[in-house]
């Protein structure tokens, strides 16, 4: 039997739909049997128990990380000593690659030098606690884009990376700090919350991998530390629909949807789950309302319209850019309606939009990459008049 499709709802550098505050939960669904879908009994054949859950030494230290430390600017203040830290893996002096598939503990990172965004900050806030400096996990909420290759794909990135606070102020340590932009939304994470991420993240990949069993108890942990995760349960459907448990995968997208009724990954995997199963009436319904949605979202807009200027089709790439500007103002949305004006020969109003573009840029970064495409555009132009005028 061919498996249902299913969209992924990772954490960290994969896709995975964001809760919106202050939305209304929906009436709690009868017949979602939680503890039947927290017992186990679909994979194992009978209910786990507590203690066969995973503890995993998230961010425990090793002899070896503590001797590293040690040598760290001995005897300075705690905010020197991490000053030193992060100056040293600026200078390439401790170098972690990055692997956006793998998830680690702080010392398996450490001592692996190798993980996602998850792994390096667990690392890291690890250590500036073993400084005794104050640090804490912060989640960003980069926005969300649309796959080219499926326009239904949903994908909402959320990363995280370290803060440490100091009388001078925020510090913020992060795995690619050049791509970092401080506009984006962002909050605390607590310890437990980016604990439940870390056995989300792993229950994952072990599902990837065909262990079903162990994917199954990581993802049981996950949800054992924040069970009002909507999250945490789409990502438990997605692992019962790809062992072909569709039952307990209906029931999970279900219970995601009770805790975030516009959990569009829930929605989209409800929806190709009933196709799936020949329930055309609600695959519809599921189906409008995730389509519902998302051609209100500002993101979507701005896919469409990235799609359409690729396309050469820059009337209907500004009509979606000037309703997506309209809900939302994103330096993004801004800089291609620039462009695209330029490429409609409105240059006042191609102008204005490259200003409020940059107006709303807070990193550096994208300020330089934006001015070096401005400068390849301005040099590809003139170099086209000229062109025009030998003729």
């Amino acid at each position: 039997m061919r498996k249902a499709p299913v969209i992924l709802t990772l954490f960290m550098l994969v896709g995975f739909l964001g809760a919106c505050a202050g939305q209304p939960l929906a009436e709690k669904p009868a017949e979602v049997a939680v503890e039947h879908l927290l017992s186990g009994t679909a994979i194992f054949g009978r209910p786990v128990n507590a203690v066969e859950l995973p503890q995993d030494p998230v961010m425990s230290l090793t002899a070896e990380m503590r001797r590293f430390l040690a040598d760290i600017a001995p005897g300075a203040s705690p905010q020197r000593r991490l000053v030193t830290l992060i100056k040293a893996f600026e200078a390439q002096k401790f170098h972690i690659e990055y692997d956006e598939a793998t998830t680690l503990t702080a010392a398996q990172t450490f001592h692996k030098r190798r993980g996602n965004c998850l792994s390096f900050t667990l690392m890291m806030v690890a250590m500036a606690r073993e400084l005794g400096a104050e640090a804490y996990f912060n989640q960003v909420v980069v926005p969300p884009v649309w796959s080219h290759d499926e326009a239904q794909t949903f994908v909402v990135y959320r990363h995280v990376n370290m803060v440490s606070k100091d009388p001078r102020g925020r510090r913020v340590v992060d795995f690619n700090l050049a791509a970092y932009d401080p506009a984006y939304d962002q909050r605390r994470l607590d310890d437990t919350s980016a604990f439940s991420l870390y056995y989300s993240n792993r229950g994952v990949e072990f599902m990837r991998a065909g262990e079903g069993e162990k994917a199954f108890l990581y993802l049981r942990k996950a949800l054992e530390l924040r069970p009002e995760i909507s999250d945490l349960w789409a990502n438990l459907g997605a692992f019962y629909s790809h062992f072909g448990h569709y039952s307990e995968a209906e029931q999970s997208y279900r219970q995601a949807l009770y805790l975030n009724n516009i959990n569009l990954v829930a929605m989209s995997n409800l929806a190709r789950l009933y196709r799936y199963s020949g329930r055309e009436g609600l695959a519809n319904a599921y189906a409008e309302r995730a389509r519902h949605h998302r051609e209100r979202n500002p993101y979507y807009l701005y896919y469409q319209a990235r799609d359409a200027y690729e396309q050469g089709e820059y009337k209907r790439a500004e009509k979606r850019l000037r309703r997506a500007v309209w809900h939302h103002d994103d330096h993004r949305f801004h800089f291609l309606l620039g462009l695209t004006r330029f490429q409609l020969g409105d240059m006042a109003a191609s102008r204005q939009s490259f200003k409020e573009a940059f107006a709303l840029v807070s990193s550096l970064y994208t300020a330089n990459i934006y001015k070096r495409k401005l400068g390849l555009l301005l040099n590809g132009f003139a170099q086209a008049k000229s062109a025009t005028s030998l003729r």
